[in-house]
């Protein structure tokens, strides 16, 4: 936590930065008239408009890629509407590298979206029609893409063909991926994070722990595993991100959902979930479902549905957003396929694939597993259901 000596800022990253900066202050006790973000010489209004007026921190969102790369000290100029004005800065390096990154900037630009917005990051801002911002694998050349990649060499016969079914069915499946000892720690990780009753957690519940990775060294290699990522660099044709880690002793039993409006990418469909499965599913243990074919469906975004960002209470999301996919599965006739793998199997799916935690119809039966979202190098990471800034970590920076 950074804080600028004027006026309290806090900064989503450090040093090093990349997409989404977010830096959040407190709206004056007189009021906010306006903010200035100064950067070097160059003044740029901060776009207020979709601030709202009870807001009482005011989380500014800076679009770094409108920076360049390199370093860049920025600073925050607040006016009050008693004309009393503080600031804050702090210094980056800029680093939005490759040439999605490159597309993104350009898009950017020629929408003329501001360098930096304050309240929530909504999917209306981005222009996801811009057809060049396509991944190759939501595109109707994509298994000429697959043949040539065969063809120079970058992938074997194998990965080619797990290529053409997550094309196909919008997820791949890679049967015992995982070395056996490998698992093993995993499974050992969870055992202490359960003793230890990491963050709250009880024996039984479906609840998730999360962010495992930072501090239980298997579930970290299994976060950064190069076997995932280089699957994942194919799929994106840019290197992964990863996001975050989510672990499960039983199953979830969560509806059935798109990623898109959680784990929300700009452009469209570069987010992958990584689904690890840390011992043998048992049928009636709430198996993870998929829905095969259902990345086709239309994507939804929150601005689609009438439904205001949430802020802790997810109800009025579920009468709305989680009725919505519903209706649009039973309209699709697409069936669900349950998912039973053997320990150290991997499942990576589309962002826009339906799946969900079926019922947990033997509750003696745990559904240990890890879950991780990753997301390309270059793209843009926010969470559209409850309008934060994400983050992604770069692999190559990481000890």
């Amino acid at each position: 936590m950074l804080f600028g000596r004027s006026v309290g800022v806090e900064w989503s990253q450090s040093g090093r930065v990349h997409g989404l900066l977010r830096a959040t202050l407190m709206r004056p006790a007189a009021g906010l008239q306006g903010i200035t973000l100064k950067v070097g010489d160059q003044s740029h209004p901060v776009d207020l408009s979709a601030l709202p007026a009870d807001a009482t921190q005011v989380p500014v969102n800076i679009h770094t890629h409108l920076l360049g790369s390199g370093a860049v000290k920025l600073e925050l100029q607040v006016q009050a509407d008693d004309g009393k004005a503080s600031s804050g800065s702090h210094a980056f390096e800029v680093a939005n590298e490759g040439a999605l990154a490159e597309r993104v900037r350009e898009t950017l630009r020629r929408g003329k979206v501001p360098l930096a917005f304050a309240g929530p990051c909504d999917a209306g801002r981005y222009d996801y029609a811009d057809p060049s911002l396509q991944p190759w694998f939501d595109r109707p050349d994509a298994e000429a893409h697959i043949t040539n990649l065969q063809e120079t060499g970058r992938v074997d016969a194998g990965e080619a063909e797990l290529l053409r079914g997550f094309v196909r069915d919008g997820f791949l499946a890679v049967p015992e991926a995982l070395p056996e000892d490998l698992v093993a720690r995993a499974q050992a990780d969870i055992a202490k994070a359960v003793d230890e009753g990491y963050q709250g957690y009880q024996w039984g519940e479906s609840t998730r722990l999360e962010q495992m990775h930072a501090t239980f060294p298997a579930i970290r290699e299994i976060w950064l595993l190069p076997r995932i990522h280089r699957l994942l660099g194919l799929l994106f044709d840019e290197q992964s991100q990863p996001c975050q880690s989510l672990v499960y002793v039983f199953g979830s039993q969560q509806d059935a959902h798109q990623d898109t409006i959680h784990l929300t990418p700009f452009p469209a469909g570069y987010m992958c979930g990584v689904w690890v499965a840390l011992e043998d599913v048992q049928p009636g243990s709430g198996e993870l479902v998929v829905y095969p074919g259902s990345h086709r469906l239309p994507r939804v975004y929150l601005k689609d549905t009438g439904c205001p960002k949430v802020q802790g209470d997810w109800s009025t999301f579920g009468e709305s957003v989680v009725k919505r996919w519903g209706e649009l599965i039973a309209g699709s006739g697409i069936q669900p396929q349950p998912y039973v793998p053997k320990a150290g199997s991997v499942l990576i799916w589309h962002e826009n694939l339906m799946h969900a935690g079926s019922v947990r119809r033997d509750k003696s039966l745990s559904r240990r597993s890890i879950v991780t979202h990753n997301f390309a190098r270059g793209s843009l990471v926010y969470y559209d259901s409850t309008g934060l800034a994400g983050y992604t970590y770069d692999r190559t920076q990481i000890a």
